[in-house]
């Protein structure tokens, strides 16, 4: 082997470390305020960090603060009650060694794990990561990011604003459990996935001097026609303010003029809005509106009962407006590109959202469950999504057939869309290709024809040929034609017309014309 072939030696990014993953400080900040982690690639920038809501480090903590509580009242009682002085002196001994053990176990057990255990969302993926002492990474893309939705189930969960973030990924997905203020992270979670997906901005083309070639592609990249579906938000358009996030326009929640937590894409727009049927409402307000009749016409008939028939007739006001307000709130979208379940709780405090591409639907399902169903046009419609995507069931919906029809136009509609999308990306991918060819056989290379120069004067032709990037070289006089003005030019080289390639971008390096110029003997 020869012994003069020199190693390869990687270079420093290239080579591994000492503890490159784990530790207790997962990230870091450094000096210039950004955030920054071991392992993060170049250009990555961190615009996330989430832990666990810290609330739930406080049943863990239980027996230190419980042991902590004792300790303080044992010297409490220690200084009230000096005379059992040796007693007090053993017993505070005993919790104190207790407290240290117990606050060990605790960082141990629980605080570090939980000060370890968290996600970093970068512009380019999501990190999950996860242990101290046997640390792990789960590395998302955000290429296979779906959609992400909240959950927050309990009236404790939205009281102290925690909740779960689910991130819904092409075959999967990844679930933030308990983490503070679900729906800040998941609109930021899903802004800087918008912010990933954003196309970057167009190339400005060179122009072209020649306009036949301008015009020969402008026709070649000639795009297809894209069409629209109706806009359900044209009615609400006075609401919109440019400076504001696009959303849908219409309002919910009754009274309250509540605003949906659903940010639009660059080009989403609302086809339709669906609600539950307003007999089910009817239904729902049935037996309350009963109840109250039948109090009402109690405290009339006999007015020793109005005591107890008032209270319960404002409880059942209080009932049947909350049950309306349930049921403005709850409300289907159908977008011109996905379809958003949008479900109220407690009025106004919380919005779940289930959100379905249409490009991900598997099935359609309408069901109606009994005749009054089918007298009232009344049904389910279930829409169903493959592998861990969330399914949108439309339950109670007016004209379910209907709904399921348009659902499946609005479908077709997207996927020639899309494919028009597609082709007019390669138009454009296209016309810039050329262009660019275009622009640089026009500035460097430039085939034109030799004038003619014959019988011109010497500066007359050398201005022609500037013009046109040629210079013209006088070579010999010739005497052979006497009738022909002195200093005429009488031969060329090359003829005219002969095609020359020109160089514009460097001016030295003009063609030449090699030019006789009469002479009288």
């Amino acid at each position: 082997m020869n012994k003069h072939i020199s190693q390869f030696t990687a270079p420093g990014e290239w080579q591994p470390r000492r503890r490159e993953h784990g530790g207790l400080r997962q990230v870091r900040r450094s000096k210039d305020k950004q955030l920054s982690f071991k392992g993060q690639d170049k250009g990555e920038e961190v615009k996330l960090v989430v832990r666990q809501h810290f609330i739930f480090l406080i049943k863990p903590a239980g027996p230190v603060l419980g042991v902590l509580l004792l300790f303080v009242l044992a010297i409490a009682l220690s200084a009230r009650f000096p005379e059992f002085g040796p007693f007090w002196t053993l017993l505070n001994s005993i919790l104190g060694i207790c407290l240290l053990i117990a606050l060990v176990y605790f960082l141990w057990k629980d605080f570090f794990v939980w000060w370890v255990n968290l996600d970093i969302i970068t512009n380019k993926r999501i990190i999950a990561c996860r242990g101290f002492l046997q640390p792990t990474r789960k590395i998302i893309s955000l290429d296979k990011v779906m959609q992400v939705s909240t959950d927050q189930n309990s009236p404790t969960s939205i009281f102290l604003e925690y909740g779960e973030v689910h991130i819904y990924l092409t075959g999967g997905q990844h679930i933030m459990k308990n983490v503070p203020k679900p729906r800040e992270v998941r609109d930021a979670v899903d802004g800087i996935f918008k912010e990933f997906k954003a196309a970057k901005p167009a190339e400005k083309l060179p122009s072209l001097a020649d306009p036949q070639m301008s015009a020969l592609i402008a026709k070649l990249g000639k795009k297809d026609q894209r069409s629209l579906l109706p806009n359900a938000d044209e009615r609400y358009s006075h609401r919109h303010k440019p400076e504001h996030l696009r959303r849908p326009l219409r309002r919910f929640g009754g009274p309250f003029r509540i605003p949906a937590e659903v940010t639009y894409a660059s080009e989403e727009y609302t086809v339709m809005y669906i609600q539950r049927s307003k007999w089910l409402l009817f239904a729902k307000l049935g037996i309350p509106a009963l109840l109250f009749v039948g109090a009402l016409i109690l405290t009339f008939a006999l007015s020793g009962f109005a005591p107890f028939t008032l209270p319960i007739m404002l409880i059942l006001l209080i009932m049947s407006g909350l049950i309306t307000i349930n049921y403005v709130d709850d409300v289907f979208i159908l977008t011109n590109m996905r379809i958003i379940d949008i479900e109220r709780k407690f009025i106004f405090f919380y919005e779940a959202r289930v959100e379905a591409e249409y490009k991900n639907i598997r099935d359609t399902k309408i069901k109606i469950s009994n005749i009054i169903e089918n007298l009232f046009d009344v049904g389910n419609v279930y829409i169903e999504t493959p592998g861990a995507n969330p399914d949108i069931n439309l339950t109670m919906i007016d004209h379910p057939f209907f709904i399921a029809d348009k659902i499946s136009q609005i479908k077709e509609f997207k996927d020639k869309d899309d494919k028009a999308k597609a082709q007019n990306t390669r138009q454009d991918e296209l016309i810039q290709w050329f262009t660019n060819v275009a622009a640089v056989l026009e500035k460097k290379m430039v085939s034109r024809g030799v004038p003619n120069l014959q019988t011109m004067d010497l500066w007359s032709a050398a201005a022609l040929a500037s013009e046109i990037g040629m210079k013209v070289v006088p070579v010999g006089e010739d005497d052979a034609y006497p009738y022909i003005e002195a200093g005429r030019i009488v031969s060329q080289n090359p003829l005219p017309g002969t095609l020359m390639s020109l160089d514009t971008s460097s001016p030295d390096k003009r063609p030449e014309i090699h030019v006789v110029l009469s002479r009288h003997g």
